[in-house]
C-alpha cells in the first residue's frame, strides 16, 4: 500500500549531520506529526528513517517538499516533485533563487521562500546537535 500524501513531506538534501538545518527540519516535521521522507544521494538512514537517493525513488505522494540543495541542482528535479503530487515547495535560505522559484511556479506548484522550520512557528535552536 502506498502512503497517503496528506501530512507527508519530502526533505530534499536531508543530512545525517544533526547540525545541518535539513536534519533539524526532519526532526521538526516529525514532531509536528508529518511522515518525513528524507532524500539524499548517499545516505542510507537519517534519524532512523529510510533515505531515498532521488525524489523519483520515493514511494507514494507527498503534499510538501522542503528543499535544502543549491538551486542549480534542485531545478533539474522539480518535475519529480510534480509526479509525487507536491503542491508547495519550501526554498530554504541558500536553496532559493529567482530561477528555481519561476520553475516551481511554471510546474504548477507554490514556491515558498522561507525557512521551513521558522514558517511553522519553531526555531532551529530547538533542535540541538547532540
Amino acid at each position: 500500500m502506498t502512503p497517503s500524501k496528506e501530512r507527508r513531506v519530502i526533505v530534499l538534501g536531508a543530512s545525517p549531520k544533526r547540525s545541518r538545518f535539513s536534519n533539524k527540519a526532519v526532526r521538526c516535521y516529525r514532531e509536528l506529526g508529518y511522515e518525513v521522507v528524507p532524500v539524499h544521494p548517499l545516505a542510507k538512514e537519517i534519524e532512523g528513517l529510510t533515505v531515498y537517493p532521488t525524489i523519483a525513488d520515493v514511494p507514494g505522494e507527498a503534499e510538501l517538499l522542503l528543499s535544502y540543495v543549491r538551486p542549480e541542482l534542485a531545478i533539474d528535479v522539480m518535475e519529480q516533485a510534480v509526479e509525487k503530487g507536491v503542491a508547495r515547495v519550501f526554498l530554504n535560505p541558500g536553496a532559493a533563487s529567482p530561477a528555481i522559484a519561476a520553475k516551481v511556479r511554471e510546474l504548477g506548484m507554490e514556491p515558498v521562500e522561507d525557512c521551513a522550520i521558522v514558517a511553522v512557528g519553531r526555531s532551529p535552536a530547538e533542535f540541538p546537535e547532540s
